[in-house]
């Protein structure tokens, strides 16, 4: 009867130890996962299928890994540039891989997979091309751009008395580019009308305190406020052709603190025969080149707050009922943070499980107490620097 416990608790060991195809991590920076690729064979080339089918799933392991730490706004808004720089370069972020075992079902061949991604070049080419990582979401951004184009004799704004609400050439520029990096816009337009008493007295100088506060009330996480200026140069072509410059001048400022993260000047030229049409490119060209630099600058502002990856042991107790302990798990691996769920250790009654979280031990043991189980409830009673004793209780 000894040996039948000792053999039943082998197998639930090993079948443990395989979280959903999901394989421990080897060290944070890498990530170990088992994936399956599949290809037709055409003209019986068995050969070349398998290979493709090989390449598939290589695709499928980094796909794996980056959806991991990438906001879903951030995967949906850059997938063109994601699939661009992940997957056109498979050998760059795979360390290693092995071939468990294939398959060949009628034209089908189809691979199962172990492949090594490394996350530090993943993160390293996503931040070059300014895409936020990490499970943090996209801050709302709320644009004070002041502008003078060429057909104005003052600058024009929307906020402060007897201004219209019609954004700057510049802003709509910036703002373009900002949403395709997955940023989160806030349209005053209707917005305008309630706060239209508290910025009847703004005029186009405004002190970053002011718009902060309206920032605030306006659920911004971040203002940008500046300048955009459209003139013409002394280079002519022809009798016709003149040509323009639109230089912007922005800052950006957190709502929660008031601080500065970010800055940004940057200068276009245009030329064109008309002086309106000349200046609005100028200052549409400098708004996109400000719009991605103060993208890449306040996504690595963003990234500072991402919580890097600690090592939290878990102690289980109540873990004979198996089905309790598959549910408890599969919850835990579901929690907002939680990057891998390894068993380390199992006994009768006992297990340990090891978890890679974006956090501590006491933010974890909080995530677990707002969580609902089927038949049985859980009882932290004990909360270390990086470990959780915990106790599974049956429902009354």
């Amino acid at each position: 009867m000894r040996l039948s416990k000792q053999i039943l608790l082998l197998v639930l060991f090993l079948l443990m130890m395989l979280p959903g195809g999901v394989q421990a991590e080897e060290q944070l920076h890498t990530k170990t996962v088992l994936v399956i690729g599949t290809s037709r064979i055409y003209a019986d080339k068995v050969t070349v299928a398998r290979d493709r089918a090989i390449s598939n799933s290589l695709v499928s392991a980094i796909e794996n890994v980056a959806k991991d730490f990438l906001p879903l706004e951030s995967l949906i808004q850059n997938f063109q540039v994601i699939n661009e720089i992940l997957y056109s370069n498979t050998k760059e972020f795979v360390q290693g891989y092995k071939v468990l075992t294939e398959v060949l079902s009628g034209d089908t061949c189809r691979v199962m997979v172990q492949a090594t991604v490394s996350i530090d070049k993943i993160q390293q080419q996503l931040s070059i091309a300014g895409i936020m990582i990490g499970k943090k979401s996209m801050p709302r951004l709320l644009f004070f751009i002041a502008e003078q184009s060429t057909e104005d004799s003052l600058l024009q704004y929307w906020w402060g008395e007897g201004m219209s609400e019609v954004k700057s050439v510049a802003e709509n520029s910036m703002a373009a580019v900002m949403m395709e990096k997955g940023f989160l816009i806030i349209d005053y337009g209707e917005l305008a009308q309630n706060f239209r008493n508290e910025t009847l007295s703004l005029g186009s100088e405004l002190y970053h305190q002011e718009v902060v506060k309206l920032g605030v009330r306006l659920n911004a996480d971040v203002v940008i406020v500046g300048k955009s200026i459209a003139g013409k140069t002394p280079n002519i072509m022809g009798k016709n052709i003149k040509s323009f410059k639109g230089t912007v001048t922005v800052q950006a400022f957190r709502t929660d603190t008031g601080e500065e993260i970010a800055y940004a000047s940057q200068s276009a030229v245009s030329a064109d025969v008309d002086e309106v049409a000349g200046g609005n490119a100028a200052l549409s060209d400098a708004g996109a080149i400000a719009g991605k630099d103060l993208s890449l600058q306040i996504i690595e502002e963003w990234r500072k707050e991402i919580k890097k990856l600690v090592n939290i042991e878990l102690v289980v107790e109540g873990t004979a009922n198996f089905a309790n302990f598959v549910q408890f798990r599969k919850i835990l691996n579901d929690i907002l943070g939680v990057n891998r769920v390894q068993l380390k250790e199992m006994r009768l009654d006992e297990s340990v499980i090891s978890v890679d979280f974006q956090g501590n031990a006491k933010e974890l043991a909080d995530a677990l107490m707002l969580k609902a189980f089927d038949s049985f409830g859980i009882n932290i009673y004990e909360v270390s620097q990086q470990c959780l004793r915990i106790e599974l209780i049956l429902s009354e």
